[in-house]
């Protein structure tokens, strides 16, 4: 079926089920990040492979709706169908909501599937529909057309497995009581887990569902008296069944979350985030009393406990020693003239990470863009998008591994060969934001809002901006971005004690350069005096960052003073678990510089 065909399916569909028109979107039951094949309909509907899209359907027209960095992408790739292109966020360009308004008529209907719509969103659609006398109906049909073609992947099914206290320092049930204790203090009784992330957090339980995020497609719903896990059958083995049923976890089929929730008594009262959960599900969760809020494991795993830190500590000693590794390999086959492409970079990284203990994945697709590619921030090379790395300028790699001990994530900006003035230029103040960010102070009330200053300064000194955040949290074993916690100018969670965090400030010149460093930091106590309590940050990663482009001249004391430490520790680190000629090599990489 061509893209046309398929849209005219959407439509006839829809006329079938007496609507006027349908809407998809790149999301799932869980509100996720990466979504698994079975629920990304609509890059097999549209075409476009990008993210965070949406598309409507009526009976005359189609448009898609993507964001600032699939824009090049999506009108190529929407290139010769009927669907519209629209690119959020442009000037003129209507929002999905304003569309909706404008192209749906009095006593018409929009069909979208509410179990993949978050309920805000959900919302929003039906008063815009409201404002023409239109109405939005929760009703899949898109799945029947795409299972008819038998083009659409199953659900996924990987095996199940628990961690063990020994990696995360507590017990489901451990768990269980920390989340029913933040219940209680928010006046309600029951909680609808539906976040994969949140699910693993809670039942140490983690599979291979999802590319790169070592996570399974489950629910799980806590209520004073009980916990139950909503999992495919066979997908637990009996030994972790058991385990689970020590800590007072039953477990139920995968769909019946809605009807184990439709059972409870009327006067549960249920914790609810409209914004991540399900349309379907929050219809049969407000049939109960309601208390509005994020829920609380969402909170409760952005701070690692004792245990994870001492395991992601060592994940980053083992990843160290991998890229340590992967450099010396880069500059080797660099020196003797060998012909590398960007999508050679990810396989160079993955084959000496799987030389590294408790190596099973990538934590995302490695971004290895070279020259004037790194100026896309989530530029990805593969098929024709694929550069020759030449001897001049820079190589930004941005990639992290997934471990039996934790999730890392690093971007270094490599010298591949002679740089311009303004590569050197640019590389110093990146150089500066990063380090500024990592050896900021500051007292215990700071949110990511106050923090992403401190990284911006010396950017901003010279009237340059970076348009996204500086860092993201990092989940343990888990999702490589995890909140509540980030630097970024909106962000509002107050930072604490044994919160990670990736600082990753970059300048990106369209056509010119893009440089990014980043490290992942743990925050730490730093104690109280007469003015408060002081918190500041310690460095997880270590990798040598590059030197060979800084104008030393351009930094304070203190910021050579920090960079010369770090390379220290990094030494100290690694050096134990390298050979000696890797000794000799990092060594040389972490010498002290001065002016």
């Amino acid at each position: 079926m061509t893209t046309n065909e398929k849209i005219a399916a959407l439509r006839a569909a829809a006329k079938a089920a007496g609507a006027d028109g349908v809407l998809l979107m790149t999301s799932d039951p869980h509100c996720s990040e990466y979504l698994p094949d079975y629920y990304n309909a609509l890059p097999w509907f549209s075409g476009f492979t990008g993210e965070n899209s949406t598309l409507v359907v009526n009976q005359h027209t189609s448009a898609l709706w993507c964001d600032g960095r699939f824009y090049v992408q999506a009108d190529k790739q929407l290139a010769g169908t009927e669907i519209q292109c629209m690119h959020a966020g442009s000037a003129g360009v209507p929002t999905v909501a304003e569309y909706l308004t404008a192209n749906f008529t009095a006593g018409e209907t929009l069909l979208l599937d509410g179990s993949c719509v978050p309920a805000t969103l959900a919302e929003e659609y039906a008063a815009a529909l409201a404002k023409s006398g239109a109405s939005l109906k929760s009703q899949d049909v898109a799945s029947s057309i795409w299972d008819a073609t038998g083009e659409r992947k199953p659900l996924p099914d990987t095996a199940c497995e628990l961690l063990t206290p020994a990696q995360t320092g507590a017990t489901a049930a451990d768990r269980i009581a920390l989340v029913r204790a933040e219940l209680e203090k928010a006046g309600a009784t029951a909680l609808a887990v539906t976040g994969l992330d949140c699910v693993g957090w809670l039942l140490n339980l983690r599979a291979r569902d999802l590319p790169c995020t070592p996570l399974a497609v489950a629910y799980a719903l806590v209520t004073r008296e009980a916990c139950t896990l909503f999992l495919a059958d066979g997908r637990l083995n009996a030994k972790d069944a058991a385990t689970l049923a020590a800590s007072g976890v039953t477990v139920r089929g995968y769909n019946e979350l809605v009807d184990a929730v439709h059972a409870l008594p009327a006067d549960e009262v249920f914790l609810v985030d409209e914004k991540a959960t399900n349309y379907d599900l929050y219809t049969a969760l407000t049939a109960h009393k309601t208390v509005a809020g994020a829920d609380p494991i969402f909170a409760l795993k952005g701070i690692k406990n004792p245990t994870e830190l001492e395991n992601i500590r060592e994940c980053h000693v083992r990843d160290g020693v991998a890229v340590v590794r992967f450099q010396m390999d880069l500059e080797k086959a660099i020196a003797n003239g060998e012909t590398l492409y960007e999508t050679d970079i990810e396989t160079m990284l993955q084959k000496r990470r799987a030389e590294m203990p408790g190596y099973f994945e990538d934590s995302f697709s490695t971004i290895a863009a070279y020259g004037t590619n790194a100026a896309m921030m989530h530029y990805h090379a593969e098929g024709d998008v694929n550069s020759k790395i030449e001897p001049k300028g820079f190589l930004l790699v941005d990639n992290g591994g997934q471990y039996d001990c934790g999730t890392t994530d690093i971007t270094r900006t490599y010298t591949v060969g002679p740089l311009t003035d303004n590569e050197r230029r640019y590389y110093t103040y990146v150089l500066q934001s990063h380090i500024d960010m990592a050896r900021a102070v500051f007292l215990d009330y700071c949110t990511g809002f106050a923090l992403d200053t401190f990284a911006r300064g010396p950017v901003w000194a010279h009237q340059i901006n970076y348009r996204c955040g500086t860092g993201h949290g990092v989940g343990f074993i888990s999702g490589v971005h995890e909140g509540p916690q980030s630097l970024r100018p909106n962000n509002p969670i107050i930072f604490k004690p044994g919160m990670t965090i990736t600082d990753e400030p970059g300048i990106y010149e369209t056509d010119e350069v893009g440089i990014r460093i980043e490290n992942e930091l743990e925050c730490i106590d730093l104690g109280d005096n007469q003015y408060g309590h002081w918190l500041g940050f310690a460095p997880l990663t270590l990798v040598p960052i590059d030197t060979t482009p800084v104008l030393v001249d351009e930094l304070s004391r203190d910021q050579i003073t920090w960079l010369n430490n770090y390379h220290a520790h990094v030494y100290e680190m690694l050096s134990p678990r390298l050979t000696e000629d890797e000794k000799v090599w990092l060594k040389n990489k972490c010498a002290p510089i001065g002016r």
